[in-house]
């Protein structure tokens, strides 16, 4: 989708619950940079923008960016559905290292890397044809894995960093989504692939990428490089994956064919028990909600073979934690692979789909993590600890799933028809520990609405534009999201309805600061506005821009706001544009998700 207005680079992402020690680091890394960078003025200068926002009401939004069918070049949507898919390996140039503490942390002058180049092959190895890039330079080529602390290099790959994409057009209206295994994108990087695809000749109306907020593959956002305030993303690597971006999405939409279209869901609590949805994903954050849907969509030829699945669920992928430097998609790697091969185990093994398995990450917020929790697989062996055994059965479980809703879903809908609403917004960059990560080039991405020859002050706050989308496809409606939603904005729950397993209270007795439930929101939440049986929420999606924590329990420390925590449960605050992200983004989904202009 092109826009006439200027275009700003990306936003702080939210940094996933990483080791108290490194959150310890980073924090006060932060506090030293915000005060040599004279950011933003304080906690005064930040409440008097909280109370900006108190009331929970978002500025007036415009009018819709994009409406399709109905703007210029997609006037219609009549016709077959057409879909095609493509994938390409993201991942990096890299020299392995020896970690001789066994945790994942770097120490230059301790831990050997291995100067072999980017095949990681030295000459005494079997296989190895010779000298390849930065070989033999003395220099350590490190790719930099995101999620936790800092300072965790690569050591191996265990499977592909990937980019998968499908296309998907009726008539004269087109959209693509690209999924990638890394921990963010941000907004600028989502334009500059739009910018790629069209001038690689792909004629789309709409490109969504998404992360699926991988914690174990390379740094795609700036702050997990070597050290605090060390940019991790390899700039040239960075390009390479727009590039792939632009020509996977070439190839997925000259392969399109005509297919048709099966939607689906399953309860991921009804399968455990007691043990309910607390067998994959844990909320780490009261009041305890978790959506316990899995959604399915398939695309199927005229031949009925599977084109696509696409499979809708919300996790951080960071099942093998903190301390793991193998390169791997996660949970993710496995849910694709027995989606299209098929699961194993169990009372009734689940016959692969074929075709390309695409996961679109949902709700995150919260926190909603495997940690902590173990995984029993489905021939009922526990999964304790962060593992790929563990991995392989989490992937495994919504795999199968995903193939049971599909199996239970009516049929394929009948003529399809494709839209979708966009809407541009900007936020405030009310976190001061965000705003000196983005004055010291951490984070690379423009900032609008403010005079950058002046200090940040209350007066003068830098903003991010992004952006949220509603996608319609037959029965299936999906809304982006611009970061790691907290799942009770999207299904409610503040009554104790969602809590999904008898293991754990609704609110933690022990906690000594609890959300004030009172004060929760009433009006129907997000997937219920979205009005229809099959609602997904894409998280991530063409941005990240952190944790979207709901207005009525926004907490900031006494001292230190943002950069320290509160009494309670809100990590996530120091880890958010700030109060005025939740309100504008509900907005822009009323907008895009009710009646088009």
């Amino acid at each position: 989708m092109s826009r006439p207005s200027p275009l700003n680079r990306p936003v702080p992402p939210a940094l996933g619950r990483r080791p108290l020690r490194a959150r310890a680091a980073l924090f006060a890394g932060l506090s030293l940079s915000a005060l040599s960078l004279s950011c933003a003025g304080g906690k005064d200068a930040q409440n008097s923008d909280a109370e900006a926002n108190d009331s929970g009401e978002a500025p007036e939004p415009r009018a819709l960016d994009r409406l399709c069918p109905g703007d210029a070049g997609c006037e219609g949507n009549e016709g077959p559905l057409l879909a095609g898919v493509a994938k390409r390996d993201l991942t990096p140039c890299f020299e392995g290292w020896e970690d001789l503490e066994g945790d994942g942390t770097y120490r230059a002058t301790e831990d050997p890397f291995l100067d072999c180049g980017c095949d990681r092959l030295c000459p005494d190895d079997p296989g190895y044809a010779g000298p390849d890039r930065g070989e033999g330079d003395g220099i350590f080529q490190a790719a930099w894995i995101a999620g936790f602390g800092q300072g965790r290099p690569a050591a191996s790959v265990h499977d592909p960093i990937e980019l998968r994409a499908i296309t998907l057009q009726t008539g004269e209206t087109s959209v693509a989504i690209v999924t990638l295994d890394l921990v963010g994108w941000f907004y600028d990087d989502t334009l500059a692939v739009r910018a790629a695809v069209a001038a690689a000749g792909a004629d789309l109306d709409l490109v969504v990428v998404h992360a699926t907020h991988n914690h174990e593959g390379p740094d795609s956002m700036g702050q997990w490089g070597e050290r605090f305030g060390r940019r991790g993303v390899d700039e040239a690597w960075r390009q390479d994956v727009i590039a792939a971006a632009a020509s996977a999405v070439v190839e997925a939409q000259n392969s399109a064919v005509e297919v048709n279209l099966t939607v689906g869901r399953a309860d991921s609590a009804a399968p455990f028990g007691a043990k309910g949805t607390r067998n994959t994903v844990r909320d780490s954050r009261d009041p305890v909600v978790i959506d316990e849907w899995v959604g399915a969509a398939q695309l199927r030829d005229a031949g009925g073979g599977a084109v696509a699945t696409l499979v809708n669920w919300g996790n951080h992928p960071e099942v093998l934690g903190g301390d793991n430097t193998a390169l791997t998609a996660d949970f993710v790697h496995y849910l694709r692979e027995g989606v299209e091969q098929g699961v194993p185990g169990g009372p009734s093994p689940r016959a692969g789909q074929g075709g390309q398995a695409i996961f679109l990450n949902a709700s995150v917020g919260g926190l909603m993590t495997p940690l902590g929790i173990t995984v029993t697989d489905w021939d009922g062996v526990d999964h304790p600890g962060e593992t790929f055994e563990k991995a392989e059965a989490l992937g495994h479980i919504v795999a199968g799933l995903a193939i049971d809703a599909l199996e239970s879903a009516a049929g394929p809908a009948e003529a399809p028809r494709l839209g979708f609403r966009a809407e541009v917004v900007e936020i405030p960059v009310e976190n001061i520990g965000f705003q000196a990560l983005f004055l010291a080039g951490v984070f690379e991405r423009e900032l609008v609405g403010w005079d950058s020859s002046l200090p940040i002050s209350a007066t003068n706050i830098p903003k991010i534009r992004t952006e949220v989308d509603l996608i319609e496809l037959g029965p299936l409606r999906i809304l982006t999201v611009p970061g790691e939603l907290f799942p009770e904005l999207a299904v409610g729950g503040y009554d104790g309805s969602r809590v999904n397993t008898d293991e754990v209270p609704f609110m933690d007795p022990g906690n000594e600061a609890p959300p004030d439930l009172a004060a929760a929101p009433t009006g129907p939440p997000l997937k219920a506005q979205l009005g229809v049986e099959h609602a997904w929420i894409l998280g991530l999606g063409n941005d990240e821009i952190g944790y979207l924590v709901p207005p009525y329990d926004y907490v900031l420390a006494e001292s230190a706001p943002y950069l320290s925590e509160p009494p309670g449960d809100h990590y996530e605050e120091t880890n958010s544009l700030g109060p005025a992200a939740v309100p504008t983004l509900l907005a822009a989904a009323e907008l895009v998700s009710g009646e088009p202009r």
